[in-house]
Order: C-alpha cells, then structure tokens, then sequence
C-alpha cells in the first residue's frame, strides 16, 4: 500500500527521534570458545556445516527467535559498529535479537549458498564476514556476528551506504536543476500534499512537466540544507526538513514518495 506522508512539524519529530541507543549487556570477562576444529583442513564444505546452515536461514525467515538462540554459542561475541558485546545467555540473545539479527545481517545469511561459503582456520564466514561459525564442542554454532547501526532501518532502508549515496545525489541533482536526473529518483505515483489536498504525480514526464511547482524554492532550500546526521526517521521514512520531502525505499529503490508544499 503506498505511504502518505502528511506534514510533520520539528517540534513533533524532536520528540520521536527512533535512532535508539544500544543497550550493552551486563559485561563479562567470559571470552567466547574457541573453535574446537580447524576448518582450513579441508577445501570441501561439510556436511555438517551444509545442514546447520539450512537449519539457520529456516530459523532466520521465519523469525523463530529461539531456534535462532539455539544455533548461538554462548557467550557470543557481537563487534557492532566495532564495538565489541559479550551476549552470555540465550535469554539475552532474544532479547537483543532485532539489534544483532539486523536486516543486513539477515540479508546476507540469506542469501548465503553453503557451497560458496569462505572457510579457513577460523570456521566458516557467512556473507562478508557478518557471521562466523564452527564446530565447538562437536558442534556446529555461531561464534561471532558482526554488524552495524543503520539509522535508517526502521524506515525500511537495508543499507545506509546506499541511503547517504542517495541522499547526496539527489541534492546535486536539484541544485543543477537537472529535472530529468530528479525524476529519476521518485517513486511514483508521487504524493504532493497541499492544503489538505493530496495530487498524484502519475510518470516522470507529468513530474518535469510541473517540476518548478513540486520542486518550489522552499523544498529546494530544505533540501539543500538538510545535514544527513540531522534527519528525521520513522516508519514513515525519512523526513527532510519539517517535512518538505519524505524518502523510503520501494523493492530495492530509494525514492522520494511525498513532497509536501504549503
């Protein structure tokens, strides 16, 4: 269903900020165990590893959270943002489980294939190494998972590279007044609210034919002004300025949803 964004004041926004803060665990001195077996001995992925794998993603998509617990070691180390937390228990892991199980870090154990899975001395790296797995204590377990903040996720945007690559485009393309190039980078049909009123911006050639409209000098200045660190994000989307612009993503497209103009 589309979205449509209505105007939101910063007085509002600054009272529903959603980029929380990382609760840290109780510490430990507890290191997590040491894979028990090398698995740089063998060019051939094992069985084993192929099965735990399966058994993994399954868990992962139908987000049962404690058979996902269950495939932990404990006490698992998770480097977030590259700072390392010691997660002790599975009860602690569940808790946690929507700030460690990101959607980048379920993205790529999904689409992970156990026969072009890196293995070496260390166990088995999923992904670009957003987890890492071995055999402890004749086991198959996850050891390690490495992840990032995205501030953005809550609005439905997976990577926040991509988001910031956006971002910085789409306000080059509207200083240059490049009405093609802007086009480009909505989600159609486009909401553009005023006065209560909601247009449907149908194709791009309707949006450049009225782009000095939408794209009055308020949304520009807005946009132009608008610093990346400073947005603000619901599960609406992103937010720029007091609501001039609303941006999310659309399948694996970052676009501009709703513009709103006074």
């Amino acid at each position: 269903m589309k979205k449509t964004a209505l105007f939101i004041s910063v007085a509002i926004a600054a009272t529903t900020l959603v980029n929380q803060v990382w609760a840290e665990p109780t510490t430990t001195k507890t290191e997590a165990p040491a894979p028990t077996k090398s698995i740089v001995q063998t060019n051939i992925v094992t069985k084993e590893f192929e099965s735990f794998l399966g058994s993994l993603q399954k868990a992962v998509k139908e987000e049962s959270h404690t058979d996902v617990a269950d495939l932990m070691s404990y006490p698992l180390i998770v480097i977030k943002s590259g700072k390392k937390i010691t997660i002790s228990t599975k009860e602690q892991f569940i808790q946690k489980y929507d700030r460690i199980i990101t959607s980048d870090v379920k993205k790529q154990l999904l689409k992970q294939k156990a026969k072009h899975t890196f293995h070496n001395q260390y166990g088995y790296m999923i992904g670009e190494g957003v987890m890492w797995v071995s055999e402890i204590n004749n086991q198959m377990l996850v050891y390690s998972i490495n992840t990032f903040d995205n501030p953005y996720e809550v609005a439905g945007i997976d990577d926040p590279a991509a988001f910031a690559q956006f971002f910085n485009n789409l306000k080059k393309e509207v200083a240059a007044n490049n009405k093609k190039a802007v086009a480009g980078m909505i989600d159609y049909p486009l909401n553009v609210n005023k006065n209560g009123k909601t247009t449907k911006i149908k194709s791009k050639q309707e949006f450049i034919k009225k782009y000095n409209k939408i794209i009055n000098k308020e949304v520009k200045q807005k946009l132009l002004a608008q610093k990346i660190d400073r947005v603000f994000v619901n599960a609406e989307g992103v937010m720029i300025g007091d609501g001039q612009m609303w941006i999310s993503q659309f399948g694996t497209k970052i676009a501009v949803y709703a513009i709103n103009l006074k």
